[in-house]
């Protein structure tokens, strides 16, 4: 589940309880019984319990799946040989290497897949030999453990195979050299480019493409012509991803071919090659085909331009220029929009002006490619009689403004439109929102009357959009009428916090939180003195937001005072809420709060350090936090570091990610990941070649045996574009690793900072993974990155269980994962809920915690 950070305060959806280790659900006497059974002179009895065996936890199991494993009976020894590959007993591929020479197929080929799931180099040369088998199936197993195996010494006697009498074998060789990616292979595989049998030709052709050798372009140029249609669409893919220039112009014909597995493997090839001459023929299959008809969907040739990037640009941008269809025009801009070209952002609005650039397409190509400098374009027609053409110009404003960036030229437009009767009300809230987004005191103006408007949805939006205006009351200190306008929305906002309706009292919370100034702090602290029934946790909300803009001495006394009569959840929100005003006294008043002897207390204290960047304090109390006797507080103190530690810190974070609590070392990973963010934006961050503390830091946790050490360690790379040697572990994480979450982000690290290596590990990675969101990831951006520093957010995040009512799940177990791909692990507060003061922009998902 996903949650939008333009709010403080979210949901997110908890599955499960707290994870355990699987040993834990054994009953004492099951080894026991099992060793009996393993002894039992019944062969039957054997084989049950040599079944069983994949039940145990791996050191219970280990040895009596080798003493199974030397069983006389035949069906013991299988049994045993799956339950060993099931709990990586690796001692296991000593024994069954010698399965090899025994009578028994099933055997021989149990040896193979035994190698192949635990890979061993004594296995090697064993196997080579076994490639000589009698049997096919054994022949086939043995070359897939070969491929596993990761061996040079495995390449000769692959290719000696590929002319084994049986097709499936040589196919399974020709995926066996690939999955080594050594380039010795390529030539004796180009020699089997012309095998008689589909299957394999298939397999070679795809072995050569991921090979990535552009030695091999002339054979597969060769495998353009065969007769068979999916060797063709395999030759196609393979000339892509070698990105050979050779082959534009035999491509280029099947761009247009009518057979759609052909024509859309050609277009993708053409945009993986990405030369002139491979856009130019992309250009001409503009308004072909699937392209015809297309409004601002995908389409191949589209999605194929924008693989090939920066040199599609100039041409495309040239095209608007020409008299060409609306289907052709639509395209250009759509890819210029994805590809963010905002050079290209004045073309698009004179083939808009000269009618020959459809209104719809071209606001939304100027969601991406459009500046500031678009934005009265855009405005002129989010009133427009097609509901298509507003919607794409509400999206398209949506994407130009930025409260942080004031732009009062939105304000009236936006105005004109909310106030004219036939605007809907599904319309006029997301008016409403547009307006929060200009950052412009004046549209407080317009805001302020619908924050008690009838319909819930214009409310919210109101109500939220006054947030997104900031603190308008400072923001014109020195302008009254501003002044007065930041005292009209405290005004509308704070009587909200007593509504009957919870959301509206969350997010007037938010709001004020985001854009309270000085009188609605004194109306908010008035409040706690006062006798009305209140939403406590809401006020505490607000308060806090304040607080972190507009910090005071006696005003964070006052909230801190509350401790002395607050109980259970209550104590949580006022911890956070006073925690947040940067100022020395609040540390001190942390500092004492963290020695409580209530857990709940000093972890809440811990999470509420990251408030305090640049504070000595506020460092030296989460570093001897780390250090509690309660494992979730050192979680959070770990996380904390992150975003108040610099690389001084790096060594407490690297021994604690070497620790045994799993969430702890998480967190240390994410922590340095953090700090890594943080310093690449900055003049502290190390030229590119030059060693680099944070890849120091997290390269030996690429080994890590947990899953979510491993993805923080990468996200960590993916952060500083660094990484770590030749960058061979890395590869092999984003190819074999077992968890999403790994294999995700060493598709950041791997596109931050490409090594020609990489290309084809990427390339099968966003073909085939089986995720689509590693996929994805795999894909080179669209966008270009800068290193300045990240903008950062505070946020509230409540744990809720599932069921047809949501409640708040109080210390329930939780893993993270933010935008930029770092894990927190942890658990929530006595609220159901955890605070973050320094959250990346984007958007926060739920994760099932990973096997390791």
């Amino acid at each position: 589940m996903y949650v939008r950070r333009l709010v403080t305060a979210a949901l997110l959806v908890v599955c499960g309880t707290a994870a355990f280790h699987a040993e834990a659900l054994v009953w004492p006497d099951v080894p026991e019984r099992i060793e009996r059974g393993l002894s039992s002179p019944d062969p039957t009895s054997r084989r049950v319990a040599a079944r069983d065996l994949a039940n145990l936890g791996g050191t219970r199991a280990a040895p009596l799946v080798l003493k199974a494993l030397a069983d006389a009976d035949v069906e013991v020894r299988l049994a045993a040989a799956q339950s060993a590959v099931r709990l990586r007993v690796n001692a296991a591929n000593d024994v069954t290497i010698a399965w090899l020479g025994e009578r028994e197929t099933r055997l021989r080929v149990a040896a193979c897949e035994v190698a192949h799931a635990m890979p061993n180099p004594r296995a090697v040369q064993p196997l080579a030999r076994a490639l000589g088998d009698a049997d096919p199936q054994v022949r086939l197993a043995c070359a897939d453990a070969l491929g596993a195996s990761g061996s040079p010494e495995a390449v000769a006697p692959l290719a000696g195979k590929l002319d084994d009498p049986t097709p499936n074998v040589r196919a399974q060789v020709a995926r066996a050299l690939a999955r080594l990616g050594d380039t010795r292979a390529v030539v004796p595989l180009v020699g089997k480019v012309q095998d008689s049998v589909p299957d394999v030709r298939q397999a070679v052709v795809r072995a050569l493409g991921d090979l990535g050798d552009t030695r091999a372009t002339q054979a597969l140029l060769l495998a353009l012509r065969d007769n068979v249609p999916e060797v063709k669409v395999e030759a196609l893919s393979a000339l892509g991803r070698l990105r050979a220039p050779d082959a534009v112009e035999p491509i280029a014909p099947l761009a247009l071919e009518r057979t759609p597995g052909i024509r859309q493997s050609a277009l993708v090839a053409l945009g993986r090659i990405g030369t002139p001459g491979a856009v130019r023929a992309l250009v001409k299959a503009l308004g072909t085909q699937e392209d015809a008809t297309a409004g601002v969907e995908r389409t191949p040739v589209r999605e194929a331009l924008v693989a090939a990037g920066a040199p599609a640009v100039a041409e495309l941008t040239a095209l608007l220029d020409r008299p060409v269809s609306p289907a052709v025009a639509s395209s250009a801009a759509w890819v210029l929009g994805e590809l963010r070209a905002t050079g290209s952002a004045p073309a698009i609005v004179a083939a808009l002006r000269k009618g020959t650039l459809p209104p719809v397409a071209a606001l939304h190509a100027l969601a991406g490619a459009g500046t500031p400098e678009q934005v009265p374009v855009v405005l002129e027609f989010v009133a427009d009689p097609s509901p298509a053409t507003r919607d794409e110009a509400r999206r398209a404003a949506t994407a130009l403004l930025d409260p942080a960036r004031p732009d009062g030229r939105a304000v009236e437009p936006l105005a004109a439109t909310l106030k004219n009767p036939r605007t809907s009300t599904q319309e006029r809230a997301a008016i409403a929102t547009l307006l929060g987004r200009t950052g412009a005191p004046r549209a407080a103006n317009e805001l302020i009357g619908l924050v008690n408007a009838k319909d819930e949805s214009l409310r919210l939006a109101a109500i939220d959009a006054l947030g997104a205006l900031g603190p308008l009351a400072t923001a014109g200190a020195s302008n009254a009428p501003a002044s007065a306008i930041g005292r009209a929305a405290d005004d509308a906002l704070v009587p909200l916090l007593a509504d009957v309706d919870p959301a509206v009292r969350l997010h007037a919370a938010v709001a004020l939180g985001s854009s309270g100034g000085l009188e609605a702090r004194r109306s908010l602290l008035a409040k706690l003195d006062g006798g009305e029934e209140l939403d406590r946790f809401s006020l505490f909300e607000a308060i806090g937001g304040v607080l972190a803009r507009h910090p005071d001495e006696a005003a964070a006394r006052r909230v801190f005072r509350e401790l002395a009569v607050a109980a259970g959840p209550e104590r949580d929100a006022v911890i956070g809420a006073a925690g947040r005003a940067r100022i020395p006294s609040v540390v001190t008043s942390l500092a004492a709060a963290a020695k409580s002897d209530d857990v709940d207390d000093r972890r809440s204290v811990a999470s509420v350090l990251a408030a305090h960047p640049g504070s000595a304090p506020a460092l030296a109390l989460a570093r001897s936090l780390t250090a509690d006797s309660d494992a979730t507080v050192r979680a959070e103190a770990t996380f904390a570091l992150g975003s108040i530690g610099d690389t001084s810190t790096l060594p407490l974070l690297v021994g604690l990610a070497r620790g045994g609590d799993a969430d702890v070392a998480t967190n240390a990973a994410g922590a340095i990941a953090r700090i890594g963010r943080r310093a690449a934006g900055t003049s502290t961050s190390s030229p590119a070649g030059a060693p680099n503390p944070i890849a120091d830091a997290v390269c030996p946790m690429l080994a890590d045996g947990r899953a979510t050490v491993r993805a923080n360690a990468l996200a960590a790379l993916a952060g500083v574009k660094r990484r770590c040697g030749d960058g061979r572990a890395e590869r092999k994480l984003l190819a074999e690793d077992a968890s999403d979450l790994v294999r995700g982000s060493a598709a950041r690290a791997l596109v931050a900072s490409t090594l020609p290596e990489d290309r084809p590990v990427l390339e099968r990675c966003s073909a085939a993974d089986r995720s689509a969101e590693v996929a994805r990831l795999c894909r080179p951006r669209t966008t270009t990155t800068t290193n300045a520093p990240e903008r950062t957010h505070a946020v509230v995040i409540y744990v809720v269980g599932e069921g047809a009512v949501a409640t708040a799940r109080p210390r329930a177990p939780f893993l993270l994962e933010y935008e930029d791909g770092i894990l927190r692990a942890g658990v929530a507060d006595r609220r159901g809920a955890t605070f973050d003061p320094a959250a990346p922009a984007g958007e926060v998902a739920l994760r099932r915690p990973p096997s390791p």
